[in-house]
């Protein structure tokens, strides 16, 4: 009955999910003026939205890794990969709260404990926060403190509400368990040894891949496709943009995706560089991108239309 429950659960999830895909994609306006090939576009487009893919699998291993530390036993990949891609489609249902709702459903009917992936999505949000507050000092450490600023005046209070709001949930929740369940402790003290510091140290080498490739992604749009001239150190702080708007579209709730959020974090970091037409443009292309590599992860991921319970 469980598994009937947890199977049809996942299937509303993913099928919602794409329902807002869809809006999405119809509520953008594109002017294409600024595309200077549209053939150049196109060939450029499928080959990052296969990149994406790859960005999934990569975010897949790492959190198998996270996972097999906390359940302290190894698990096949294509069982993560599988759970990963399809909540991965779930983060487009407003709230965005989905993706992680649909790993616990999608992992639960693997037979994994609820309280081991919540803690292992607890890690994950922490360390591409940690990751990103550190890749954006290193590529952009002279700009970095005048972006935030900036960034910290010009964003929706909502946003820094969001992102408050969901710092004291995961807060409040990891000091009650402590607090209630002893055996908590005891059953996750290997999170107080020398693994688990080795463990975070693989983390940040991963996500750092999962950050700098699509800001890299971000960097080809602007110069390929819509010919603007971008040097190293524009690059660097291009990739430093791209990493803060995807981590704070990841980690504040109300938007499916990100979707809005990212985008205008971009044009604040990114609008004095370029103009904001031109930035708004490479947001809404990389978007598209992004979005079909989603998918097609979706579609590719081991048993995605096959129910193996």
């Amino acid at each position: 009955m469980n598994n009937k429950i947890f199977k049809y659960a996942g299937y509303a999830i993913t099928f919602i999910a794409f329902i807002f895909i869809v809006k999405a994609f119809m509520s953008m306006k594109i002017d294409v003026k600024y595309i200077k090939s549209p053939i150049s576009a196109i060939v450029l487009g499928v080959l990052l939205s296969i990149g994406y893919v790859a960005i999934v699998y990569i975010s897949s291993y790492a959190w198998k890794t996270t996972l097999e530390f906390i359940n302290k036993g190894k698990i096949p990949f294509h069982e993560i990969l599988t759970v990963y891609s399809k909540s991965n489609i779930g983060k487009y249902v407003p709230g965005n709260v989905m993706q992680f709702a649909g790993r616990n459903i999608l992992a639960g009917k693997l037979g994994f404990k609820q309280l081991d992936i919540t803690f292992c999505s607890i890690i994950e949000i922490g360390m591409l926060l940690a990751t990103d507050c550190i890749l954006s000092l290193i590529f952009a450490m002279k700009s970095f403190k005048s972006i935030l600023k900036d960034v910290f005046y010009k964003i929706h209070p909502s946003m820094l509400y969001g992102i408050v709001i969901v710092v004291i949930i995961i807060v409040t929740v990891v000091i009650w368990l402590l607090i209630t369940k002893s055996t908590i402790i005891k059953n996750y003290k290997h999170f107080f040894t020398k693994g688990f510091l080795v463990l975070l140290c693989k983390l940040f080498c991963i996500y750092s891949i999962t950050l700098i490739i699509p800001g890299i992604f971000l960097v080809l749009i602007l110069q390929l496709v819509l010919g603007a001239s971008i040097s190293l150190p524009i690059s660097l702080i291009i990739i430093s943009g791209y990493t803060i708007s995807w981590v704070l579209g990841f980690v504040v709730p109300g938007a499916p995706g990100g979707i809005g959020i990212r985008e205008s974090i971009m044009l604040l970091m990114l609008g004095p560089i370029f103009t904001n037409n031109l930035v708004l443009l490479a947001a809404i292309l990389l978007r598209i991108t992004s979005t079909v590599g989603d998918i097609l992860a979706f579609l590719l991921s081991p048993y995605a239309f096959i129910d193996k319970s």
